[in-house]
């Protein structure tokens, strides 16, 4: 049995918002596409987080989904050991956001990496630090993540993928006026998800 649309926007809904630090979801409007595409445009040509660009891949792919919604977190949302930050020379990951404590001590011993922060390693051997970043050699990635913390409960539901990515500051400004009234709390923050089905 194929749902149509109402019905899968009512069960993605339903499902975002079982999940813990996720406050409210809506179907996103299809409308909204370009405009996000531009903002996160602008995003990039002015980002240059101190180190160099930042580039929001994670966004761009969800938004080249069908489905997509718009999720309303809070400091309670579980982000999981998934890199939310990444960063490459070309292809290459040379460096990444570590989340898992375990992978922090273990990479704290080894010779070829750096800790750019606490929980922020570059690998040495992979790149000439910070010459490549200020060369513009490096740069930054914002990943999309798999979204296995949603789970839809109807049997009759399947999805080839679920992912999500975070929108960057002037996106999200924008989702919230669009979605949650305008809502301006410590911390809140949005989410975009898609699935493929």
């Amino acid at each position: 049995m194929i749902m149509d649309k109402n019905e899968t926007d009512e069960l993605m809904v339903s499902a975002l918002e079982k999940v813990k630090g996720i406050l409210k979801a809506y179907p996103f409007a299809p409308e909204d596409r370009g405009k996000i595409m531009e903002i996160e445009a602008d995003a990039e040509k002015r980002s240059l987080m101190g180190l160099g660009k930042v580039v929001n891949v994670g966004v761009r792919e969800v938004l080249k989904c069908d489905l997509i919604y718009v999720a309303l977190n809070n400091m309670d949302f579980d982000w999981g050991c998934h890199a939310t930050l990444v960063l490459k020379k070309g292809d290459e990951i040379v460096g990444a956001e570590v989340r898992d404590e375990e992978i922090i001590a273990r990479l704290s011993k080894q010779k070829n990496v750096w800790f750019m922060h606490k929980n922020f390693v570059v690998y040495k051997d992979k790149m000439s630090f910070p010459q490549d970043i200020m060369k513009k050699i490096c740069y930054f990635e914002i990943p999309c993540l798999p979204a296995e913390w949603c789970l839809v409960e109807d049997n009759t539901f399947h999805c080839n993928s679920m992912i999500y990515a975070n929108p960057c500051t002037p996106s999200d400004i924008y989702l919230k006026e669009q979605y949650f009234n305008g809502l301006d709390e410590k911390g809140c923050g949005t989410i975009l998800v898609s699935i493929e089905l």
